[in-house]
């Protein structure tokens, strides 16, 4: 493909109809090359996925492209077809870099997205390591740059939208404050939004078929980690990713109509965990106290009631982490 205008910007983006596209070639220091073969071989949840997007279309992309240059493959079955597109990618240092490579290059519109077979330097909330092995799930969706609440709030938007998803699906979802998603109370995913030249991007990883070993894991998590195979059947990372991003931009449009309202709050606190129950709370790396959850603030803020000194006094806390006591 030639930009037929033979201009210097960047050509038309050949993404642009949606579809699920494998990036053959990959990119030196970016991503690794990936191949269907090498897909399939990698995890059974991976494979079925394979099957379900063959037969692929070779596209190649001149230098006019920038970073996306070189060979891809466009999936042709059934599963491929979607209305944003979704690069999936081999081994990379964090979606997310991949992400803002392919943003900043014009291709990441927002709910397009970037899945890694692994990552090497995954990281979550407060830069911590995430664990990225084969089979579970390593996203960066690019999300709308909203101004307002809808901005402020999008950790717990991002996170009640995928867990309102992963609900509808059988799946216990929900969403604890912050930023990690819970089933049945137990952490199977976490959310990082990175905001960057005026673009945001969602990093989600998903517990598909294992889990981090507690031994690894922090010596304060507030939850205990499991996978979503423990809670029901998992199709596939790609065909799940699809579905779920198609119900997270309807659920968005649904946040943006309501915005500036109660029901937007009431929404959110419809999949938020530990509702009413009481928590140990850690603000500022060493300010900690107890409190009770009440609900979100319309900032996406987390209100609490204490009541050590007295009657109950409501506050809004804007950063921190909680658990149960």
């Amino acid at each position: 493909m030639k930009n037929p205008a033979g201009n210097a910007g960047p050509a038309r983006s050949p993404f642009a109809g949606g579809g699920v596209w494998l990036w053959r070639d990959g990119a030196p220091g970016l991503a690794a090359p990936l191949s269907p073969d090498a897909l399939a071989a990698a995890h059974p949840l991976w494979a079925a996925d394979v099957a379900r997007l063959s037969p692929f279309r070779e596209v190649v992309l001149g230098p006019q492209y920038g970073p996306a240059a070189g060979v891809w493959l466009a999936a042709a079955g059934a599963a491929g077809a979607c209305a944003d597109p979704v690069f999936v990618t081999g081994a990379c240092a964090s979606s997310l870099d991949v992400a803002r490579v392919l943003g900043e290059a014009g291709f990441l519109p927002p709910f397009a997205s970037v899945l890694a077979l692994s990552q090497t330097g995954g990281r979550g909330q407060m830069r911590r390591q995430w664990v990225s092995p084969p089979g579970n799930l390593y996203a960066a969706l690019s999300w709308p740059a909203d101004a307002g609440e809808l901005g402020a709030a999008a950790p717990v938007v991002v996170g009640a939208c995928l867990a309102d998803a992963l609900y509808a699906r059988g799946f216990p979802a929900q969403v604890k404050w912050p930023n990690d998603l819970l089933a049945d109370g137990r952490k199977v995913g976490g959310i990082l939004i990175e905001e960057r030249g005026g673009r945001v991007f969602a990093g989600i990883g998903l517990n598909l078929a294992s889990a981090p070993d507690p031994s690894v894991l922090r010596r304060d998590h507030a939850a205990q980690a499991s996978c979503l195979a423990a809670f029901g059947e998992v199709p596939g990372a790609v065909t799940l990713w699809v579905d779920l991003v198609k119900s997270a931009r309807t659920c968005y449009l649904l946040c943006v109509a309501v915005s500036g309202s109660r029901a937007l709050s009431r929404f959110l606190e419809g999949r938020l965990a530990w509702l009413g129950r009481e928590v140990r709370v850690c603000e500022g790396g060493s300010h900690e106290y107890r409190a009770r959850i009440v609900g979100l603030a319309e900032d996406g803020g987390l209100r609490l009631r204490r009541d050590e000194a007295g009657p109950g006094q409501v506050l809004t806390l804007l950063s921190g982490s909680i658990s149960l006591l």
